[in-house]
């Protein structure tokens, strides 16, 4: 699907003839790539059945009593 639809958005370019065949091949493969690696992300998301996968570490509400630690929490989110 990735390489697809690659394929379709370069033919539709302007410059579509501009481009080498190495040109066209790399820009299909990178976009495959990223479909497949989104498609991955998904997958996982999806089984992982988070209670709130919307969330994101910028959200949180370290003013609520909870006792989390701002300092600890953001250097755990960096890794």
């Amino acid at each position: 699907a990735g390489m697809a639809a690659a394929w379709r958005e370069l033919a539709e370019r302007n410059n579509a003839n501009e481009l080498s065949r190495d040109e066209w091949l790399g820009l299909m493969l990178d976009r495959e790539v990223a479909m497949r690696a989104d498609k991955r992300v998904r997958n996982r998301l999806a089984s992982a059945r988070l209670r709130f996968p919307e969330a994101c570490i910028e959200d949180i509400d370290f003013a609520a009593p909870r006792g989390l630690d701002r300092r600890s929490t953001m250097a755990l989110a960096q890794g």
